[in-house]
């Protein structure tokens, strides 16, 4: 009878070591995914010896689709794609862009180009969209260009 515990014993450690080891390689798989997709999102071009742009920011419609949908809608109207952060000035700017229009209860005022852009202030095309869009835009914004000086210039391309 012992040897049947342990046979039985063994089997159910197979069983629980295969299955670890399925996870392993599925959580390697993903965790890998996931870190080509972070470094996709930001993508460093090789000079600023162009002019344009120092860095490439693809930004997801599909996190934020109203931010999404003001960022394509004021480019069509003629705004800048490209931003020169400049967080010393985003007050000023925000103050100067949102001057004249009016809060509405439930919405935010989302600005772009965004007020953390030397672009941005003045002239910066306003749209309403809810809180928890703009916000978490601007959060993921932020987060994603933390690293960079100000005087980057940076590249909005919406996914």
């Amino acid at each position: 009878m012992a040897w049947k515990s342990r046979f039985i014993l063994v089997g159910i450690l197979i069983i629980i070591v295969a299955s670890a080891w399925n996870r392993l390689e599925e959580f390697k798989d993903n965790f890998w995914s996931d870190i080509n997709n972070i470094s996709q999102q930001v993508e460093k071009t090789p000079s600023k010896s162009d002019g344009q742009y120092d860095v490439k920011l693809n930004f997801p419609a599909d996190k934020y689709p109203e931010t999404a949908r003001h960022i394509k809608n004021a480019i069509e109207k003629g705004a800048s794609a490209v931003c020169t952060i400049d967080r010393e000035g985003a007050d000023e700017n925000r103050e100067e862009s949102l001057k004249n229009i009016p809060t509405k209860r439930g919405y935010d005022r989302d600005e772009f180009p965004m007020a953390m852009c030397e672009e941005g202030g003045a002239g910066a095309d306003i749209e309403y969209i809810s809180p928890a869009d703009n916000r978490g835009a601007g959060s993921w914004v932020s987060h994603q260009l933390s690293e960079y000086e100000d005087g980057t210039v940076v590249l909005f391309v919406v996914d």
